[in-house]
Protein backbone atom coordinates (compact mmCIF):
# COMPACT_ATOMS: atom_id res chain seq x y z
CA UNK A 1 0.00 0.00 0.00
CA UNK A 2 1.28 3.48 -1.11
CA UNK A 3 2.16 5.96 2.01
CA UNK A 4 0.73 9.27 2.33
CA UNK A 5 -2.58 9.01 2.67
CA UNK A 6 -3.61 12.04 2.88
CA UNK A 7 -3.42 12.29 -0.86
CA UNK A 8 -4.09 8.85 -1.94
CA UNK A 9 -7.20 8.05 -3.89
CA UNK A 10 -7.50 5.04 -1.12
CA UNK A 11 -7.75 7.44 2.29
CA UNK A 12 -10.11 5.94 4.86
CA UNK A 13 -12.69 8.39 4.44
CA UNK A 14 -12.68 8.86 0.94
CA UNK A 15 -11.97 5.11 -0.43
CA UNK A 16 -15.58 3.57 -1.87
CA UNK A 17 -13.94 0.07 -2.04
CA UNK A 18 -12.46 0.06 1.45
CA UNK A 19 -16.24 1.24 2.58
CA UNK A 20 -18.09 -1.00 1.07
CA UNK A 21 -15.14 -4.55 1.91
CA UNK A 22 -15.91 -3.14 5.53
CA UNK A 23 -19.80 -2.28 5.77
CA UNK A 24 -21.64 -3.37 2.48
CA UNK A 25 -24.66 -3.15 4.37
CA UNK A 26 -24.22 0.04 5.33
CA UNK A 27 -22.97 1.71 2.17
CA UNK A 28 -26.11 0.89 0.88
CA UNK A 29 -28.33 2.07 3.57
CA UNK A 30 -26.62 5.51 3.41
CA UNK A 31 -28.25 6.44 -0.25
CA UNK A 32 -25.46 4.81 -2.40
CA UNK A 33 -26.23 4.98 -6.44
CA UNK A 34 -27.51 1.73 -8.25
CA UNK A 35 -23.80 0.98 -8.94
CA UNK A 36 -22.88 -0.48 -5.86
CA UNK A 37 -24.75 -3.62 -5.88
CA UNK A 38 -23.91 -6.70 -5.15
CA UNK A 39 -21.87 -7.13 -8.24
CA UNK A 40 -19.51 -4.58 -7.48
CA UNK A 41 -19.00 -5.70 -3.98
CA UNK A 42 -18.49 -9.15 -5.17
CA UNK A 43 -15.86 -7.76 -7.67
CA UNK A 44 -13.85 -5.59 -5.02
CA UNK A 45 -13.60 -8.89 -3.05
CA UNK A 46 -12.21 -10.78 -5.66
CA UNK A 47 -9.92 -7.66 -6.95
CA UNK A 48 -8.58 -7.71 -3.67
CA UNK A 49 -8.02 -11.62 -2.94
CA UNK A 50 -6.21 -11.94 -6.53
CA UNK A 51 -3.82 -9.06 -5.69
CA UNK A 52 -2.70 -11.75 -2.62
CA UNK A 53 -0.69 -13.18 -5.42
CA UNK A 54 1.67 -10.55 -6.42
CA UNK A 55 2.19 -9.57 -2.21
CA UNK A 56 5.23 -10.78 -0.23
CA UNK A 57 3.39 -13.54 1.11
CA UNK A 58 1.52 -15.93 -1.19
CA UNK A 59 -0.42 -18.42 0.33
CA UNK A 60 0.82 -22.01 -1.08
CA UNK A 61 -1.04 -23.52 -3.64
CA UNK A 62 -3.41 -26.34 -2.68
CA UNK A 63 -3.16 -28.36 -6.02
CA UNK A 64 -0.70 -28.55 -8.85
CA UNK A 65 -3.37 -27.20 -10.57
CA UNK A 66 -3.67 -24.06 -8.89
CA UNK A 67 0.07 -23.57 -9.12
CA UNK A 68 -0.12 -23.77 -12.82
CA UNK A 69 -2.91 -22.02 -13.13
CA UNK A 70 -1.29 -18.69 -11.18
CA UNK A 71 2.13 -18.75 -12.65
CA UNK A 72 -0.29 -18.34 -16.02
CA UNK A 73 -1.56 -14.87 -14.67
CA UNK A 74 1.91 -13.48 -13.91
CA UNK A 75 5.24 -12.83 -15.05
CA UNK A 76 8.08 -14.41 -13.57
CA UNK A 77 10.51 -11.75 -12.88
CA UNK A 78 8.61 -9.34 -11.10
CA UNK A 79 5.71 -11.00 -9.91
CA UNK A 80 3.30 -8.75 -11.54
CA UNK A 81 0.26 -9.40 -13.62
CA UNK A 82 1.81 -10.79 -17.09
CA UNK A 83 0.53 -8.72 -20.25
CA UNK A 84 -2.27 -11.55 -21.17
CA UNK A 85 -3.80 -11.02 -18.30
CA UNK A 86 -3.56 -7.16 -18.14
CA UNK A 87 -5.74 -7.17 -21.65
CA UNK A 88 -8.34 -9.24 -20.16
CA UNK A 89 -8.26 -7.13 -17.17
CA UNK A 90 -8.12 -3.75 -18.88
CA UNK A 91 -11.22 -4.72 -21.08
CA UNK A 92 -13.19 -6.42 -17.99
CA UNK A 93 -12.61 -3.30 -16.24
CA UNK A 94 -14.10 -1.07 -19.17
CA UNK A 95 -17.06 -2.78 -19.43
CA UNK A 96 -17.58 -2.16 -15.98
CA UNK A 97 -16.83 1.34 -15.63
CA UNK A 98 -19.10 1.88 -18.93
CA UNK A 99 -22.10 -0.01 -17.17
CA UNK A 100 -21.88 1.94 -14.08
CA UNK A 101 -20.67 5.21 -15.04
CA UNK A 102 -17.49 5.07 -13.56
CA UNK A 103 -14.24 6.51 -14.33
CA UNK A 104 -11.10 4.37 -14.49
CA UNK A 105 -7.24 5.32 -15.30
CA UNK A 106 -4.50 3.48 -17.08
CA UNK A 107 -1.21 4.26 -16.65
CA UNK A 108 2.11 3.02 -18.93
CA UNK A 109 4.87 3.18 -17.47
CA UNK A 110 8.75 2.77 -18.86
CA UNK A 111 11.99 2.77 -17.32
CA UNK A 112 13.96 5.70 -19.17
CA UNK A 113 17.05 4.37 -21.37
CA UNK A 114 16.39 1.33 -20.73
CA UNK A 115 18.20 -0.52 -23.97
CA UNK A 116 21.05 1.85 -23.47
CA UNK A 117 21.16 0.35 -19.88
CA UNK A 118 21.17 -3.03 -21.20
CA UNK A 119 23.97 -2.42 -23.58
CA UNK A 120 25.94 -1.10 -21.24
CA UNK A 121 25.13 -3.39 -18.09
CA UNK A 122 23.71 -6.70 -19.21
CA UNK A 123 20.84 -8.41 -19.53
CA UNK A 124 21.29 -9.48 -15.52
CA UNK A 125 21.27 -5.82 -14.53
CA UNK A 126 18.59 -4.35 -16.28
CA UNK A 127 16.11 -7.32 -14.79
CA UNK A 128 17.52 -6.09 -11.28
CA UNK A 129 16.20 -2.58 -12.56
CA UNK A 130 12.72 -3.97 -14.34
CA UNK A 131 12.27 -5.93 -10.63
CA UNK A 132 13.02 -2.78 -8.45
CA UNK A 133 10.36 -0.75 -10.90
CA UNK A 134 8.38 -3.71 -10.44
CA UNK A 135 8.45 -3.12 -6.39
CA UNK A 136 7.92 0.10 -6.47
CA UNK A 137 4.64 -0.39 -8.43
CA UNK A 138 3.43 -2.95 -6.09
CA UNK A 139 3.85 -0.41 -3.20
CA UNK A 140 2.16 2.65 -4.48
CA UNK A 141 -1.13 0.89 -5.77
CA UNK A 142 -4.26 -0.47 -3.44
CA UNK A 143 -5.18 -3.98 -3.50
CA UNK A 144 -8.06 -3.49 -6.08
CA UNK A 145 -5.35 -1.79 -8.11
CA UNK A 146 -3.70 -3.96 -11.53
CA UNK A 147 -0.15 -3.78 -11.86
CA UNK A 148 1.36 -5.63 -14.81
CA UNK A 149 4.45 -5.71 -16.77
CA UNK A 150 3.61 -4.63 -20.29
CA UNK A 151 6.84 -5.33 -22.41
CA UNK A 152 10.07 -5.79 -21.83
CA UNK A 153 10.56 -2.47 -19.94
CA UNK A 154 6.94 -1.04 -20.03
CA UNK A 155 4.38 -2.37 -17.17
CA UNK A 156 1.15 -1.01 -17.38
CA UNK A 157 -1.45 0.00 -14.21
CA UNK A 158 -5.17 -0.05 -14.04
CA UNK A 159 -7.19 2.20 -11.37
CA UNK A 160 -10.34 0.99 -11.08
CA UNK A 161 -12.86 3.89 -9.89
CA UNK A 162 -10.52 6.74 -10.23
CA UNK A 163 -10.32 9.24 -12.51
CA UNK A 164 -7.24 11.69 -14.12
CA UNK A 165 -6.72 13.98 -10.91
CA UNK A 166 -6.19 11.02 -8.29
CA UNK A 167 -4.63 9.01 -11.19
CA UNK A 168 -1.97 11.68 -11.73
CA UNK A 169 -1.14 12.04 -8.10
CA UNK A 170 -0.29 8.22 -7.81
CA UNK A 171 1.89 9.00 -10.95
CA UNK A 172 3.59 11.47 -9.94
CA UNK A 173 4.37 9.31 -6.55
CA UNK A 174 5.84 6.44 -9.00
CA UNK A 175 7.40 8.48 -11.09
CA UNK A 176 9.70 10.59 -8.27
CA UNK A 177 10.30 7.01 -5.67
CA UNK A 178 12.18 5.49 -8.66
CA UNK A 179 14.20 9.07 -9.33
CA UNK A 180 14.75 9.51 -6.02
CA UNK A 181 16.09 5.80 -4.93
CA UNK A 182 19.42 4.03 -5.62
CA UNK A 183 19.68 0.67 -6.21
CA UNK A 184 22.72 -2.40 -6.77
CA UNK A 185 21.76 -4.96 -9.37
CA UNK A 186 24.86 -7.89 -10.63
CA UNK A 187 27.21 -5.85 -8.74
CA UNK A 188 26.56 -2.47 -10.26
CA UNK A 189 25.28 0.76 -8.36
CA UNK A 190 22.67 3.19 -10.22
CA UNK A 191 19.85 5.29 -10.34
CA UNK A 192 17.53 4.69 -13.29
CA UNK A 193 14.29 7.34 -14.14
CA UNK A 194 10.81 6.18 -15.81
CA UNK A 195 8.23 7.96 -17.40
CA UNK A 196 4.45 7.44 -17.25
CA UNK A 197 1.88 8.02 -19.54
CA UNK A 198 -1.67 8.48 -18.28
CA UNK A 199 -5.18 8.21 -20.12
CA UNK A 200 -8.73 7.65 -18.58
CA UNK A 201 -11.98 6.98 -19.47
CA UNK A 202 -13.91 8.50 -20.33
CA UNK A 203 -11.68 11.74 -20.42
CA UNK A 204 -9.61 10.40 -22.79
CA UNK A 205 -11.24 6.88 -24.35
CA UNK A 206 -14.09 5.14 -24.78
CA UNK A 207 -13.08 1.75 -25.81
CA UNK A 208 -10.34 -0.47 -24.18
CA UNK A 209 -8.24 -0.78 -27.34
CA UNK A 210 -8.63 3.37 -27.79
CA UNK A 211 -7.63 3.27 -23.86
CA UNK A 212 -4.61 1.36 -24.24
CA UNK A 213 -3.64 3.39 -27.67
CA UNK A 214 -3.63 7.03 -26.05
CA UNK A 215 -1.83 5.75 -22.83
CA UNK A 216 0.94 4.35 -25.42
CA UNK A 217 1.26 7.44 -27.36
CA UNK A 218 0.75 9.90 -23.44
CA UNK A 219 3.88 7.59 -22.97
CA UNK A 220 5.96 8.32 -25.73
CA UNK A 221 5.39 11.41 -25.47
CA UNK A 222 6.86 12.11 -22.07
CA UNK A 223 10.36 9.81 -23.30
CA UNK A 224 10.11 12.08 -26.52
CA UNK A 225 10.48 14.60 -24.42
CA UNK A 226 13.27 13.81 -22.13
CA UNK A 227 11.69 11.06 -19.91
CA UNK A 228 11.45 11.32 -15.95
CA UNK A 229 7.82 13.02 -16.29
CA UNK A 230 4.39 12.13 -15.84
CA UNK A 231 2.42 13.02 -19.78
CA UNK A 232 -1.62 13.26 -20.01
CA UNK A 233 -3.24 12.27 -22.92
CA UNK A 234 -5.69 14.73 -25.38
CA UNK A 235 -8.88 15.01 -24.16
CA UNK A 236 -11.66 13.57 -26.73
CA UNK A 237 -14.34 15.43 -27.91
CA UNK A 238 -17.29 14.59 -25.54
CA UNK A 239 -20.08 15.28 -28.14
Amino acid sequence: MATGKTDHICSGRTCMFCRVLENPAGVKQTGARSYMDSQVIERVKELEQRSLLTGSEVAPPTSKGEEIERLALLDMLTGLYNSRTFLKELKDELKRSKRYKRPVSLCMVSVDNFKELTRQYGALTSDGVVKYVGEILKGATRDVDIAARYSSEEFALIFPETGVQGATVVAERIRQRVANQSLSANFNNLKVTASVGLAAFPTHAREHDELLQRGIEALEQALNAGGDRVSLAQTINQG
